[in-house]
């Protein structure tokens, strides 16, 4: 039986053509989104690339990725999602590790090419249909595989039992659509419903506010940092919004009560990760969730461990693990890292958390090191390694530390060579040609020297928690 993530667009297009898909400036039918994606595959299988192959996008949000990313998934290929913001290196390594045929980085000619094409290829269901990169403590990239079976049966279960999406519904995609869950809660989800996705290229609170309104969104999925710069908002009638999603960062308890008082509306939060999606979202029906991220979603199960793998009682804090159609099939060629990854069936996500006698899950903390910057993966080892090739840095460290607006800022300590200096702004030019701005130390520390475990290893913590008590000369860098 074959299968295609993007076989609800062909669906739609078939039993209601004229339904608006998408608004993005003017109004895109499901048959004009299908024809966009035929073209597109078209226009991809011209350059030479055939199904099964590997392809790259990295444009902004609008109608050239709609028809980039499904005409990619109709011809059946793989694609890779890049953010634009990312600096060339990051973009070249990612091509390379992927072994990509094809970096798709504007779309004047694909969106130009008249060729009608096929319509969605069948493919087995354990096909990869999408590649998002993640990176661990290590700093080394990995490729999550995401399968064509995984992006149809779990948007289904979302759909169906916990956003309740119908035809009628109109969802503000304001998120990165290179972002998983951009695409998974912008696009796919509401693509599956035969709903209306109202797309902006970017967030501006004022804006957003202007279109939640005058769009008539119903449901709007965003990130902690969206919710805080809406709270501090102008209050704006929102007669049709129902509720709200936050997810990729911990939402703090003041800034959902202040976005609940501005919007009108509940503000609820999800959990999932790169290799899992959304593994658990909290809706208003849940009463006494508003601090959880909720329940597992359809099909998904959750467990929480001690760190021998023993699986702990209710109420009781451990890692947090997760089976079900969520999970990635893999690593990229890397089976050692997706053995690690994957133990008996179970995904380990690096994550503390407990799970009530409702089910319900709260993360308390985490393993890994990683910084949830504005709802983005910042991984300490990768901007590290940027670092220390500067010159005047002789070893660096970094750390998330707690920040209002993005819930965590990037902080770098650094030990310099003797005899030299390194100015914040000198710091932060030498950065930008090598990382993408989210991953911008905004804070430096200059120490004597690395607080350093009985193995030698760095201790992140340490620092964190100096850093949080004030005992660190923090400046910010410019």
């Amino acid at each position: 039986m074959g299968l295609n993530a993007a076989q609800a667009i062909r669906h739609w297009a078939l039993r209601d053509p004229a339904r608006i898909a998408v608004v993005d400036h003017d109004a895109i039918t499901y048959a004009e989104l299908d024809r966009l994606a035929r073209g597109a595959a078209a226009y991809l299988t011209a350059q030479g690339v055939r199904a099964g192959d590997r392809v790259a996008l990295s444009v902004p949000n609008g109608r050239g990725f709609l028809a980039a990313y499904f005409g990619a998934l109709y011809a059946g290929l793989t694609v890779l999602p890049i953010p634009p913001m990312s600096a060339p290196p990051e973009i070249e390594a990612r091509v390379a590790h992927a072994g990509c045929k094809l970096l798709i980085d504007g779309t004047e000619a694909l969106l130009a090419h008249e060729a009608s094409g096929d319509p969605p290829r069948d493919l087995p269901p354990d096909t990869v249909a999408m590649l998002l990169y993640t990176s661990g403590t290590t700093g080394v990239a990995k490729g999550a595989m995401i399968t064509h079976a995984s992006l149809v049966a779990h948007t289904a279960a979302l759909v169906h039992h916990v956003l309740k999406l119908e035809q009628h519904d109109r969802v503000l995609a304001v998120l990165p659509l290179t972002h998983s869950y951009g695409i998974r809660m912008t696009l796919l989800a509401p693509f599956y419903a035969g709903a209306t996705s109202v797309l902006r290229a970017r967030f501006r609170p004022a804006e957003v506010l202007d279109t939640l309104a005058r769009e008539r969104i119903t449901w709007f999925p965003g990130v902690p940092t969206m919710f805080h710069a809406l709270a501090h908002e102008p209050p704006t009638p929102l007669e049709h919004l129902r509720w709200c999603l936050s997810a990729g960062a911990p939402l703090p308890r003041e800034v959902r009560l202040r976005a609940e008082q501005k919007l009108g509306v509940p503000v609820r939060q999800g959990f999932g990760l790169t290799e899992a999606t959304f593994s658990t979202v909290s809706t208003p029906d849940d009463q006494g969730g508003e601090d959880s991220v909720g329940k597992p979603v359809f099909g998904v199960e959750l467990r929480i461990v001690d760190p021998e793998g023993k699986a702990l009682p209710v109420n009781t804090p451990g890692e947090v693990c997760v089976r079900g159609q969520n999970v990635m099939a893999g690593y990229l060629d890397d089976p050692d890292a997706t053995r690690d990854a994957l133990r008996a069936g179970w995904l380990h996500s690096g994550d503390i958390g407990q799970l009530d006698d409702a089910g319900r899950l709260t993360i308390v903390d985490r393993i890994k090191d990683m910084i949830l910057r504005g709802g983005f993966n910042v991984y300490p080892a990768e901007v590290e390694a940027v670092l220390v090739q500067h010159p005047a840095v002789r070893a660096a460290a970094v750390v998330g530390v707690p920040d209002e607006r993005y819930g965590e800022e990037v902080l770098a300590a650094l030990v310099l060579h003797p005899g030299v200096s390194l100015e914040p702004r000198e710091l932060d030019d030498f950065c930008r040609a090598r990382l993408s701005r989210v991953k911008l130390p905004r804070r430096v520390t200059y120490l004597d020297a690395l607080p350093q475990g009985p193995s030698g290893k760095v201790q992140r913590r340490e620092l964190r928690r100096l850093a949080e008590q004030g005992r660190l000369d923090v400046r910010p860098v410019p």
